[in-house]
C-alpha cells in the first residue's frame, strides 16, 4: 500500500497528516497530564505554543504572499519568516520576503542541498552561475536559467511520462504533507506559470509567467521580484519532488489485535515506570571515567563549540515541527548564534534529571575571556521528535540553543 497525493490542496497547515499526528500526540500528552511532573508540563505546554507558531506562520504566509504566488518551502527560517510577515501589507511583505533571500546565503543553502537529487547534481553548476547573475543583478539571466533547470528536472523525475515542468497541470503539483501543497501554494502558484500569453505585451510584469517569458511574448520581466520568485519556485518543486518519494513509501498495516495489545501493555509499564521516576543527579566524580550519554552529548556540542565547527554542533539543536531542517541550515543558524562567542575552556561538573526528558548540565564556560557558571537544558526526543522519557530510544538535544540563554552577565 502506498500513500497518495490528496485529492484536493491542504486548506490550512494544520491538515497536512504530519500535522494532524502532532495534534494527536499533543492530545495524548494532554490526557497523561496527571502523570506528569511540573517540568513536562511546562515543557508540554511550550511545545503547544511551538505548534501553534508554526501552524500560525505558515498559513499567515499563504494569507499574505500565497495570492502573489509565493510559496512557503521548507528551507525557510521560521522565526525570519515571522518578521517577514508582520504587517497587514502584502508589498511590504514581499519586499521583507526578497531581502531575506538576498541575505545570509538564504540561496546558497537551499542550492547545496539540491545535491539530494540526482537529477539536479548535473545541474548545479549552471544554478551556481544564475546564483552569481542574480547577485549581480542580472535576473534576466537568473530566471531564464531557472526556468530550463526546472523544466529539465522535472522531466527526468519520471521517466515514464518525461513531462517538464511546464507539461504539468496544476492538479499534478499538489504535493503530499508538505507544506507547498497548501491551497495558496504550488498548484495555486502554477496557474500562473502555465497560463498562455499569445500577445507581446511590454508592461512590466512580476509573475513568473514561464509561458510568456520563454514564448517571448512577456518581454518586461528583468527584476528582482520575478527572478527571486523564480529560486523560490525552484525550491518549492524539490518539496514536491521530496513529496513523490514519500509517497511511494510503504505505509505500515493497521496493527493486528495481539499487537494492540502489546503496545498497550508498553504503555501501561510506560505509566508505571514515569510514576517511579524521581529526579537525580550526578557530579563530576561519578561521571569522569564512564561518561553518560548526554554527558559525551555536551561534550562533543562544547568542544565543536570551541573548534568552531558549525555542521556538527548544529546538529545537536532541537528540532520543532514538522520540517525538518538541513545541515546546511542548522549549520547557518550555529555560525549566527555562536560566531561571536568564542568558546576558550570548558568543564560540566554536574547533569541534573529533573524530568524523565529533561535535564540539565551544569557547564563552567571561558567565553571572550568571561568567566561562566550555568547550564544547558536538554530534552530527550524519538526519530519524530515527539519527547520520550530517558529508558526509550531517542536521542539528547540542546533544546535552548542560544547563548543568551545562558550567558548573561548575572552568572559571571
Amino acid at each position: 500500500m502506498t500513500n497518495h497525493l490528496p485529492e484536493t490542496p491542504y486548506g490550512s497547515a494544520r491538515d497536512l497528516p504530519s500535522v494532524r499526528e502532532m495534534e494527536q500526540q499533543i492530545a495524548t500528552f494532554r490526557l497523561l497530564g496527571f502523570l506528569l511532573s511540573r517540568d513536562q508540563r511546562k515543557e508540554l505546554k511550550r511545545l503547544q505554543g511551538e505548534y501553534r507558531r508554526i501552524v500560525n506562520t505558515v498559513d499567515g504566509f499563504y494569507a499574505l504572499l500565497g495570492p502573489r504566488n509565493w510559496v512557503f518551502t521548507s528551507d525557510l527560517n521560521l522565526e525570519a519568516i515571522t518578521k517577514v510577515i508582520f504587517t497587514q501589507d502584502p508589498t511590504i511583505a514581499e519586499q521583507r520576503l526578497i531581502e531575506y533571500y538576498k541575505t545570509s546565503d538564504h540561496i546558497l543553502f537551499p542550492l547545496r542541498q539540491l545535491n539530494r537529487f540526482d537529477e539536479m547534481r548535473t545541474r548545479i553548476p549552471l544554478l551556481q552561475k544564475a546564483l552569481a547573475d542574480y547577485e549581480a543583478g542580472r535576473f534576466y539571466s537568473t530566471i531564464l536559467v531557472l526556468l530550463t533547470v526546472m523544466d529539465g528536472f522535472v522531466n527526468e523525475l519520471d521517466t515514464a511520462q518525461r513531462k517538464g515542468l511546464h507539461a504539468r497541470s496544476p492538479e499534478d503539483m499538489v504535493a503530499w504533507d508538505s507544506v507547498v501543497g497548501h491551497h495558496l501554494g504550488l498548484s495555486h502558484a502554477h496557474q500562473s506559470f502555465i497560463k498562455g500569453h499569445y500577445k507581446t505585451n511590454a508592461d512590466e510584469t512580476t509573475e513568473l509567467a514561464r509561458n510568456g517569458i520563454m514564448h517571448g511574448t512577456l518581454v518586461n520581466y528583468d527584476n528582482e521580484v520575478v527572478a527571486t520568485k523564480a529560486w523560490n519556485r525552484l525550491f518549492a518543486v524539490a518539496d514536491w519532488a521530496d513529496s513523490r518519494r514519500r509517497q511511494t513509501a510503504t505505509v505500515a498495516p493497521r496493527p493486528t489485535f495481539r499487537v494492540a495489545l502489546a503496545r498497550w501493555r508498553e504503555v501501561q509499564a510506560d505509566k508505571a515506570r514515569l510514576a517511579k521516576w524521581e529526579p537525580h543527579e550526578h557530579e563530576k566524580e561519578s561521571f569522569s571515567d564512564q561518561p553518560s550519554e548526554l554527558v559525551t552529548i555536551c561534550a562533543d556540542v562544547l568542544e565543536r563549540w570551541g573548534r568552531r565547527q558549525w555542521g556538527p554542533m548544529g546538529q545537536h539543536f532541537m528540532q520543532l515541527g514538522f520540517t525538518q531542517r538541513s545541515v546546511g541550515q542548522l549549520a547557518e543558524e550555529a555560525k549566527s548564534l555562536y560566531q561571536n562567542s568564542r568558546l576558550e575552556q570548558w568543564e560540566i561538573i554536574r547533569v541534573r534529571h529533573v524530568a524523565a526528558a529533561v535535564a540539565y548540565t551544569d557547564v563552567r564556560l571561558t567565553v571572550n575571556g568571561e568567566l561562566h557558571q550555568t547550564d544547558l537544558r536538554w530534552v530527550r526526543i524519538d526519530e519524530r521528535r515527539t519527547p520520550v522519557p530517558e529508558w526509550q530510544a531517542g536521542s539528547w538535544s540542546l533544546s535552548q540553543y542560544g547563548s543568551k540563554h545562558f550567558l548573561t552577565s548575572e552568572r559571571g
